[in-house]
């Protein structure tokens, strides 16, 4: 007896392989659901939701300087969301003391501050671009303009903890060892360090960061993790947030399930 192929195909698809096998499929560039030849989508309106968000025109005069703060805010609705649910992964880490302040490098416009200080966590920031400090102080933030070694060189053992999200990928690599170590010296005992960046194994990854230009090189978790034991941190763990698995062979791995990944590190209290 033969049995009819729309049977067969419908058969296939009710088995828990389908997904998978379809996947590969199309990996392999025989899938049963072909593309046309070409596909046109409008743009998306990047300048107006930009302006919408920061409430005004960029100055003519000034576009190169109001360039970062309007290119920053031209994501699609509900990132906040994304945003808030990605610091309260972080807030069981942060440290609640009265005494000391929490410092956030790179603060741009003051999200993770503003964050922070609504949980009960006394937090200030500092950030190179004038626009996004003006931004931040609009919202009576503690926030100044300042670049991050020539500030924390001047500081010693004075905050519960910093962070710098989504940071270090702007930062020339070189850099990086000398500012992990003023970072440890500016850290009071017990403090923590907490830095975020884009999880390069995933497969979107470099679609975003080549997005934002920048950007100067991906930094991969096994060599934050290094730079932090390497500069005396301890109980380093890496946090992974933003979940975006394809596959179910994807979701058995949260390296390369999640989009993006934080390093946290804690300076010990006694010296070793």
């Amino acid at each position: 007896m033969k049995i009819p192929m729309n049977r067969i195909k419908a058969a296939i698809r009710k088995t828990p392989l389908f997904g998978p096998l379809k996947w590969l499929a199309a990996l392999l560039g025989r899938s049963s659901y072909p593309l046309s030849f070409s596909h046109t989508l409008p743009a998306e309106p990047f300048i107006d939701r930009a302006i919408a968000r920061i409430g005004k025109n960029p100055d003519p005069a000034r576009r190169e300087e109001e360039f970062y703060s309007y290119f920053s805010e031209i994501w699609a609705e509900g990132y906040e969301k994304g945003l808030t649910q990605q610091y309260t992964a972080y807030l069981p880490y942060i440290p609640k003391r009265s005494d000391l302040p929490f410092l956030d490098i790179g603060c741009g416009a003051g999200e993770f501050i503003q964050f922070l200080s609504a949980n009960g966590i006394r937090a200030q920031g500092i950030d190179s671009n004038s626009k996004e400090v003006a931004r931040a102080k609009e919202y009576g933030l503690e926030v100044n303009q300042a670049d991050a070694l020539a500030f924390l060189q001047e500081q010693h053992a004075c905050f519960s903890g910093i962070s710098m999200l989504e940071v270090i990928e702007h930062l020339p690599p070189e850099s990086l060892v000398s500012l992990l170590s003023s970072i440890f010296k500016s850290l009071a005992p017990g403090g923590v360090l907490l830095l975020e960046t884009i999880n390069i194994k995933h497969p979107l990854a470099f679609h975003s960061f080549y997005c934002d230009p920048t950007h100067t090189r991906p930094v991969p978790s096994d060599l934050l993790v290094f730079l932090l034991q390497w500069q005396g941190f301890t109980c380093v763990q890496v946090i992974y947030t933003n979940p975006v698995a394809f596959s179910y062979q994807q979701r058995a791995d949260p390296s390369r399930a999640y989009f993006s990944y934080a390093v946290l590190g804690i300076k010990p209290t006694l010296s070793i």
